[in-house]
């Protein structure tokens, strides 16, 4: 099959070959980004369902929130450089999707991601992934399933010291109180 397409380019002028290979680049790239798993993905399929809910805080909203908040002190300065922050959880207590939390790591691209924390229990699991940049972190998530489904994005600058805040926060209770104490 190799030899066939490279003999078809031999025949080809240098302007059908530029067009021949901009096209071929155009088709794999569209096959793998179809292919693609993504929390935007994951968000937006579950955004209409009706036991589910969907919460974006960005922009002028979450500088707004974040100013607001008259009980936090000196140590939480990095929530000002949070730039979004995604939430999605499940309402109602009595219909629990009981596979959840597989059904959304399954829909995860789990691999450009790492593994921050994993807590297991017999009817709770939740695991925290982290994208590094350095010496920081540009996104967290949190996924939870099992009494409490929900998931959790955080993109912005977070340092290790400032995630192990986060994540001894969400040791609590599963997440529920994460951003109060």
């Amino acid at each position: 099959m190799f030899v066939l397409i490279q003999n078809e380019f031999k025949n080809l002028k240098p302007d059908a070959m530029k067009r021949s290979i901009i096209a071929f680049s155009l088709m794999i790239s569209a096959i793998a980004c179809f292919g693609q798993k993504s929390v935007d993905k994951l968000f937006s399929s579950y955004s209409d369902r009706d036991n589910f809910f969907t919460m974006h805080l960005g922009g002028p909203l979450l500088k707004f929130v974040i100013s607001c908040d008259n009980d936090r002190d000196d140590d939480d300065d990095f929530l000002n450089e949070i730039r979004e922050i995604r939430i999605l959880g499940q309402k109602d207590d009595q219909d629990k999707m009981p596979d959840f939390y597989n059904r959304v790591m399954r829909d995860i691209d789990t691999d450009e991601y790492e593994e921050f924390m994993r807590v297991k229990s017999s009817d709770e699991n939740m695991i925290m992934l982290v994208k590094g940049d350095g010496s920081n972190f540009k996104e967290f998530l949190m996924v939870a399933g099992g009494e409490n489904n929900v998931v959790i994005q955080i993109k912005g600058t977070i340092s290790y010291k400032d995630a192990r805040k986060l994540s001894d926060s969400a040791k609590k209770d599963h997440g529920k109180n994460m951003f109060h104490d």
